[in-house]
Parts: C-alpha cells; sequence; structure tokens
C-alpha cells in the first residue's frame, strides 16, 4: 500500500503541473505540489461535495437493519416500483450522484448475478427478470447523477463465506458490477465483517482475520483497473475514508490527508483499524483519503413505517451540510425507498426543504466584483482569481513566502455571516492556520479563524455588514493558494419545538420566546387551528405528538416524537448493582447509565434488570437506548425480553435478537413485538455486548398498543 501511494503520489505531482496554466505567461514554471496529492477520480469526487445513498434490499421488506441471510428472495416485492423517482427526488434534493446497496450484508443482490441464487433472478418480482443496480444505472444517466455501488464484503447467505473460496465468489461480483453498469464514481466497502449468520443454512458464526481474508489489495488492484473513475471506500480507504461516526459530522479540523492505522501489528483493513483519527485525519499523512460523512435521513439505514414521522428536517439537514461539506468532507445522505419502492412523502419533503435552504444560501454572493490584492503573488497567479469558484485557478503566495493577506475590497457594503474558502487541492493541502478579518470604523478587526481548508470549508461567524475583507494566511507548510473566497448569508430559519419529557413524566414543548406552539397527537400535521401548547401535557401512556411553532405567517418544520409510556412510577426490583444504580436506567435522563463495569472490574453478560411498570400495561413494543457519549464499550448487541403479570412466572421470551449497526449507529433501538402482551412487570437481559465485557444501559421504556 505504502509503495503503490509513492509512485501514485509521484504520478499525480506530473498531473498537477499539467494542470495547472497560466494563461498571461505559458513559460512561468508550474508550482509543485506539496505532500500528498489527490488522484484525477479524487478530485472529482472532491467538486461532487454531496451525493446520496439509497439503502434498499429485502430488509425494507422485513424490518431489519441487518438481514440475517435466511429470508427468502420472494420477500423482494415493492408494490410501486419507480427508480426514477427515487433518482430525481435526490437529484432535486441537491445530490450529485447516488450510491445503491447493489448487495448488503444479507446476501440478497439486486442484479441477475452468476454467483449465487440469493438474487433478484430467484425472486417472483418481475418474474425474476428484474435488475434494479440496471435500473438505476439508467435513472442516473437520465438525470444527469453519477452512479457508484454497494458491495458488502460480508455475506450472511453464501455458504463459502469465511473460506477461501468466497473471496473469488465477492471479485466475480465485484467485476459483474464494475464491468456491466457503466461508469462508477465510487465503490463502497463496509467494515462490518463476520460473524452470526445462516451461511447456506448453517446457522452459526464464523470469524475472519479482517487485515488478511479479502487480500484488499489484489481486490482494489480490480476496481482501479476496471473502474479508473472510481474512488473506494472503506474506513482505511484507499479512495475517502469513513469520518468515524454515522451522524454526518466531521471534526474540525478534518484533514484530507490520513494515514489507516492498525489496533495491532497486523495491517489496518476495512473494520480493522483504529478511528481515533478518522474524524480528524493527519496533518502531514502520507495519503490523500479525504473523509465522507455518511447519515441517514431517518434514525435507520433502511426504510421502517415506525420512522416515517423521524424524518431529519431541512433545518437539521442544513445543519449536516455545515458540519461535513463545511469541514471538508463529502456529506453522503441516506434517503431509504419505502416498500412501494419509492421515495416517501415525508422524506421528499425534508429534501425539498433542504435543497430551497441550500438555493437561499447560495443565492448571492457578496464578494462578486470586488476588487482584489494580495502582499505577495506568485507570477501568473493574481489574485483576483479567487473570485471565479474554479478549482484549476488560484492565487499562490510568492516564492519562499510560507504567510500571505488576501484583501477583499467589495463593490458595496454588505452583510453576510458565511465564508466559503478552498485550495487547489491538485497542489496538495498546504495552509495550516488561518483568520479573517472584517473592516469596521476603518479598521481591520477579526471575525472568524481555522486551520484545515482544503477542497472547501466554511466558516460562518456573527452577522456583519462591511466593504473589505481580508483573508490572513498565518501558516503554511509550502507557498500557500487559494482558489476560493466567496462571502454569503445562512438562511435564517425558524427552528421547530423541541419535545421534552420532565422528571415528573408530563411533556413539554420547548422553543425561543415569542413562538406560539401548537401540537397534535392524532398523527396528522399540526396547522393554525390545532391545539395551543400552554403547559406541560400529561401523556402517562405516552403516544405520538406532533408540534410547530408559529410566529405571524411564519412556521417552523414539524417535530414528531414517539413518546413511550411514562417511567416516572417504575422501580427497579432486581439488577447488578456492584457498578451503578440500576434506577440510572427508568430515570428519563440518557446520560445517566446503569452498568455493570465495577470498581473490581468489569461484570460481563449475560446481566437482567427486573422492572416493576406500577399496572398492567399491553405492551406493543420495548425501547432500549444505548449510550449516549460516544463510547461504544457495554453496549447491547444481542437481547431478549420478557414479560409477566406477577413477576414470578417469566415464561419464554416474548422477544430476542440482535441490534445491528448499534456500534456505528447508537440510537434509541425500538424492539416491536409480534403481538400485544399485557404485563406489570418487564426483565431486559443484554446477552452480548459490542465492546468490552460488561453492560450498559441508558434508558428502557415500552410504548403502549392504542
Amino acid at each position: 500500500m505504502t509503495n503503490n501511494s509513492t509512485l501514485l503520489c509521484s504520478m499525480l505531482a506530473g498531473i498537477a503541473a499539467l494542470a495547472w496554466s497560466s494563461p498571461a505567461s505559458m513559460d512561468v514554471e508550474a508550482p509543485r505540489p506539496y505532500g500528498a496529492v489527490p488522484s484525477p477520480a479524487q478530485l472529482a469526487w472532491n467538486d461532487m461535495e454531496m451525493h446520496g445513498f439509497v439503502h434498499f434490499t429485502t430488509n425494507t421488506f422485513t424490518g431489519r437493519e441487518w438481514g440475517f441471510g435466511d429470508e427468502s428472495p420472494d420477500m423482494f416485492n415493492p408494490t410501486d416500483y419507480d427508480p426514477e423517482q427515487i433518482v430525481k427526488v435526490m437529484a432535486d434534493g441537491g445530490m450529485k450522484g447516488i450510491i445503491l446497496t447493489a448487495k448488503h450484508h444479507d446476501g440478497f443482490c439486486l442484479w441477475p448475478t452468476k454467483t449465487t441464487k440469493h438474487s433478484v433472478a430467484s425472486s417472483s418480482w418481475k418474474h425474476g427478470k428484474g435488475d434494479v443496480v440496471r435500473d438505476f444505472a439508467n435513472a442516473c444517466k437520465k438525470y444527469g447523477l453519477k452512479f457508484g455501488i454497494y458491495l458488502s464484503p460480508w455475506d450472511r447467505n453464501h455458504p463459502a463465506y469465511g473460506t477461501p473460496e468466497y473471496i473469488k465468489v465477492y471479485r466475480e461480483q465485484l467485476r459483474e458490477l464494475l464491468t456491466n453498469y457503466g461508469p462508477l464514481f465510487e465503490v463502497w466497502h463496509d467494515g462490518a465483517n463476520g460473524g452470526d449468520g445462516y451461511y447456506g443454512g448453517k446457522r452459526e458464526k464464523r470469524s475472519i482475520d479482517r487485515s488478511t481474508y479479502y487480500d484488499w489489495p489484489k481486490t482494489w488492484e480490480l476496481v482501479h483497473r476496471l473502474q479508473p473513475g472510481a474512488v473506494i471506500f472503506s474506513d482505511v480507504g484507499p479512495g475517502c475514508r469513513w469520518v468515524g461516526n454515522e451522524s454526518g459530522f466531521a471534526n474540525y479540523p478534518c484533514w484530507a490527508t490520513y494515514e489507516p492505522k492498525s489496533p495491532d501489528a497486523s495491517p489496518a483493513a476495512p473494520g480493522h483499524c483504529t478511528s481515533g483519527n478518522l474524524p480528524s485525519g493527519d496533518v502531514n499523512g502520507k495519503f490523500w483519503i479525504p473523509a465522507e460523512a455518511d447519515v441517514s435521513i431517518r434514525p435507520g439505514w433502511f426504510w421502517h413505517e415506525s420512522e416515517n414521522a423521524r424524518v431529519r428536517t431541512p433545518e437539521n439537514l442544513m445543519e449536516l451540510y455545515f458540519c461535513s461539506v463545511g469541514r471538508g468532507a463529502n456529506l453522503n445522505l441516506n434517503v431509504p425507498p419505502d416498500r412501494r419502492g419509492r421515495i416517501h412523502e415525508n422524506d421528499e419533503v425534508a429534501l425539498k426543504g433542504f435543497a430551497a435552504l441550500l438555493k437561499k444560501l447560495y443565492s448571492r454572493n457578496f464578494a462578486a466584483g470586488a476588487v482584489v490584492s494580495a502582499d505577495s503573488t506568485r507570477p501568473g497567479t493574481d489574485a483576483s482569481r479567487v473570485l471565479d469558484r474554479k478549482r484549476t485557478t488560484f492565487w499562490m503566495a510568492a516564492d519562499g513566502h510560507k504567510t500571505g493577506t488576501v484583501t477583499l475590497n467589495l463593490p458595496e457594503e454588505a452583510e453576510f455571516d458565511v465564508i466559503r474558502l478552498a485550495e487547489p487541492i491538485q497542489l496538495g493541502q498546504r495552509i495550516r492556520k488561518f483568520s479573517v478579518s472584517v473592516l469596521e470604523d476603518g479598521q481591520f478587526v477579526p471575525w472568524v479563524d481555522g486551520s484545515s481548508i482544503g477542497g472547501h470549508t466554511l466558516r460562518q461567524g456573527k452577522l456583519v455588514k462591511t466593504k473589505a475583507v481580508r483573508v490572513s494566511i498565518d501558516a503554511a507548510d509550502a507557498e500557500p493558494a487559494l482558489s476560493e473566497i466567496s462571502l454569503w448569508k445562512r438562511p435564517v430559519v425558524m427552528k421547530a419545538p423541541e419535545v421534552v419529557r420532565n422528571a415528573e413524566g408530563k411533556v413539554e414543548l420547548k422553543s425561543p420566546s415569542g413562538m406560539t406552539l401548537r401540537y397534535t397527537l392524532d398523527g396528522t400535521e399540526p396547522g393554525t387551528s390545532s391545539p395551543e401548547y400552554k403547559e406541560p401535557l400529561n401523556l402517562p401512556l405516552g403516544g405520538k405528538i406532533a408540534a410547530r411553532a408559529f410566529r405571524g405567517e411564519e412556521m417552523s418544520s414539524v417535530t414528531t416524537e414517539e413518546l413511550p409510556v411514562s417511567t416516572a412510577d417504575w422501580k427497579v426490583i432486581a439488577a447488578e448493582q456492584a457498578a451503578s444504580d440500576p434506577k440510572a436506567a427508568i430515570d428519563g435522563n440518557p446520560r445517566t447509565l446503569w452498568h455493570t463495569h465495577a470498581g473490581s472490574g468489569e461484570i460481563a453478560p449475560p446481566q437482567a434488570i427486573d422492572i416493576d411498570m406500577g399496572s398492567s400495561i399491553p405492551v406493543s413494543a420495548v425501547y432500549y437506548t444505548p449510550r449516549q457519549d460516544g463510547i461504544t464499550r457495554g453496549i447491547i448487541s444481542n437481547y431478549e425480553v420478557y414479560l409477566s403479570q406477577d413477576g414470578k412466572d417469566w415464561g419464554s421470551p416474548v422477544a430476542a435478537g440482535e441490534f445491528s449497526n448499534i456500534k456505528a449507529n447508537p440510537i434509541r433501538q425500538k424492539i416491536t413485538l409480534e403481538k400485544p402482551v399485557s404485563a406489570r412487570y418487564m426483565r431486559f437481559v443484554g446477552k452480548s455486548v459490542v465492546d468490552g465485557n460488561h453492560v450498559v444501559v441508558a434508558e428502557l421504556g415500552v410504548e403502549a398498543a392504542r
């Protein structure tokens, strides 16, 4: 990997030199790249800034996040399938490309592969003649979007998984996708590898050596050879890297250079690397492997009917944009189709609102028409080039200068609160520290500052009104260069109300003062005639509440919450008490934890907690909230739930299973029962955990049947 990257960097130095030109003086020597530089595919990927994810398979119909591998192909049966609707909605939402889950962990292939019978060819859908991958490739072409594929390395269905034979199968699946579905911009490899599965009927756990099993360098060579324009995503790249979370947030700074690190002496590989430097990258890292922030528009990655009311609001999507693209990463936003095979109406509304906010943000560049000057300029790189917002034209400080200032005298006094900066990354990421000042009362005063710029950075400061802006490069490892300085005003958005349950179990709506808050409890959208919120609501059995803020003719997005039964009167009657108070599991505060990590050491699973709910409740679902502090130790991966009327006769579990993907996406988990069970007592068992050797519960709750 190191030798290949060194060779690649040498080649790219020449490519960068060819890409640079000086209309004013063609005999001026091109600037030399600094450090690691992007490939042509990575440059094109960077310029996209935002693309979409489509999670669609048998999980859409089973309600699972990770299929076990035993699902019948006939489960895949969309009733109103329209891939063009899906692609158009995402294109209208601002996506520049789409990555489709051609095969998830369950092993079901969305194209008629020759490698397995577990595919659409064995489904009754379209009489076995369907090809979802082909449909999406064609739809992307029609609407001008780039196309990419996700192919899970893990296959819980294939009988050969865990043996050398499966690697041949996996590479052949890759070859089919890489050669039959047109140009691809990204090939996505998940880090989830090995574990429980169906494996051709053998229900067992299969473990692999993640650092060596797939022989990733050889697999990646196949991708580079067949799709040289595609970047490869994984925890370790080599084209782009996971940002280290599934929340859509990159750290700041977020360097595009990165060095994968293994947790042991073996090579780093997808699913086998330390995560500490993923969100930030490594300043002066050896390899150009920028971050991709992947996040879903819903709590889960696949469509679930119970999440129709939990779609992100447009203002939340805008916040994700600033915390991903604005910090130098690319945003990969998942929008999963429903069982019809279409984007659900709620997701479409959210995307339209997000696109409208982006359009408003970028409706006027207050830097346009400015007179630009610099205190130091390399011949052929006039400072005015920062205004055209093109990566291939730029200002650069004179040879030997590691600092510099660029001043924009605006055509008229302007009011803004966002500055967008970019480096010509074909020459490497050079700038290490910068500051921005604005002219006030005849003097330049500090406004915003930062460190990493790279391909794109958005920095938001206080709203200012000025006629001049100065960008100071305070530190750089090579002559600094800027390809963009632009100024914008972030749209003012009325925030949707916050729904909280207080210690007494009553529900409060919170919003800035001056707002009128209205709500509904029947699942409908609040309007001007809906009940006005004036005092906390008593909803002991929970339910669905939708709330909206109003101010004059303006209104916010809708906040919708599924509230479990109030735990104000619940009591813990049995649990491990050596480490922490079990009451923390039912106190309504996800920041407090019941855990079994005692001072004398970890107390291993399985661990159970028994709860008296105070009265008999028709339980239709159980909620488990994992710890929310960013630590994964003790998060439950496999569970059992028991319900009882007397707290003595527990019988068989009413539910048991796994919390799929909970390590990377530690959201509240909903366990829906096959049918409601009336019970006063609940026993929740953590059978295994994702990390460590103890059990952690932030909150437990139940939903009452209605």
